[in-house]
């Protein structure tokens, strides 16, 4: 779920690496340098539609039906909890040319205060369902409710993956009208956007996700009037979709 682009890093963060990319843009820096992504490559008129909380039916499916038909491409970030639910659904979202990365194990509000201990336990919870249900270990994560905090940072990189958040919030978790998610996305979209939208339930929940979905085309038809074209987010930053199966970590390097 999202609440606004909301990133908890404190100025005593500890680096992994001496030269680390905290919140940066994508385009022209080392991957291996991200540790959390708010946006992506500027370059062309690109942009990365993403949905949050699922895979939850019926709406995930949809979603789908809607993105592909459209001939566009998203991301999900999925739940753990829900994958093991639904693991045919978060199949579908890979056969349907979906990135489907990690969004935590059951979308818990205490992951930023949370131990290292704790929010690794977590991480691994949700890695391993999305590792039996999709056959790889996914390299991107996003914070529940885009908060994150030094700790969770921390492990992430050690655990090989970047955080991922947005900058580009279309307001459909909110009690916004289906005009005003739409116009949330069409009046603020800009290259190598990454745009926040959801499939499932916000917080555990089961919200009606009728307004994103019939949001969805009115945003897909305008994104194109304006001249983009669909790009996942690992396309659009430039990091990898997927772990290597011998992965430890992404690499400290400096430019």
């Amino acid at each position: 779920m999202g609440i606004g682009l909301q990133h908890f890093i404190s100025p005593a963060c500890v680096s992994v690496c001496a030269a680390v990319v905290l919140a940066a843009s994508a385009c022209g820096g080392s991957p291996a340098l991200a540790h959390h992504l708010s946006s992506g490559c500027g370059d062309g008129r690109r942009i990365a539609i993403t949905f949050d909380d699922g895979p939850h039916p019926p709406y995930t499916q949809q979603i789908l039906d809607v993105v592909t038909s459209h001939g566009a491409t998203a991301t999900f970030f999925d739940e753990g909890e829900a994958v093991t639910a639904h693991p045919e659904i978060a199949r579908a979202e890979v056969t349907a040319g979906a990135a489907v990365e990690s969004h935590s194990f059951g979308h818990s509000p205490d992951l930023p205060s949370m131990s290292h201990e704790a929010f690794a336990e977590d991480l691994r919870r949700a890695e391993l369902a999305l590792r039996e249900a999709l056959g790889y270990t996914p390299a991107l994560y996003r914070p529940p409710f885009g908060h994150t905090s030094n700790t969770m940072l921390e492990e992430l990189h050690k655990a090989g993956y970047v955080s991922i958040g947005w900058d580009l919030d279309s307001r459909d978790w909110s009690d916004a009208s289906v005009d005003e998610i739409v116009s949330s996305v069409l009046d603020h979209a800009h290259p190598g956007a990454i745009v926040l939208m959801h499939d499932g339930g916000l917080g555990g929940g089961n919200p009606d996700r009728s307004k994103t979905i019939a949001a969805l085309p009115r945003v897909l038809d305008g994104l194109k009037a304006q001249g983009y074209t669909f790009a996942t987010v690992p396309e659009l930053t430039g990091q990898p979709a997927a772990q290597s199966p011998h992965a430890t970590g992404a690499a400290c390097s400096a430019n």
